[in-house]
């Protein structure tokens, strides 16, 4: 899954998964992102993140820090025991493009 660091709110990053849907992310899961970064979310890496549990709602992860909720959105389909890989990608992607365009058909239209 990818989604775009929209900010930050505390240890919250507020992340968009499409288009004005947001949700919330431990901030320690992305420890290097900026506002604007997009990260990619997957499963079966090897990674310091693995999954504890999962409710209705919410995939418990497991780090080095100790365990965090993340919305269920956001866990690309991980179960108990799998590896989460979270990995921030600050260079211009498809989605950042995407983005970009949108603003500037927005500020120069017709």
């Amino acid at each position: 899954m990818k989604v775009i660091i929209d900010r930050f709110e505390g240890n919250w990053a507020v992340v968009e998964i499409e288009k004005n849907k947001f949700a919330k992310m431990p901030e320690v899961l992305i420890p290097n992102g900026k506002e604007g970064d997009v990260v990619l979310i997957t499963t079966g890496k090897t990674s310091q993140f693995r999954i504890a549990s999962r409710d209705e709602k919410y995939v418990y992860v497991l780090t080095p820090d100790g365990k965090y909720a993340l919305p269920k959105e956001l866990s690309d389909g991980a179960n108990p025991g799998d590896s989460l890989c979270v990995e921030v990608d600050s260079v211009f992607t498809e989605i950042k493009q995407d983005k970009v365009s949108g603003i500037m058909k927005l500020l120069f239209k017709s």
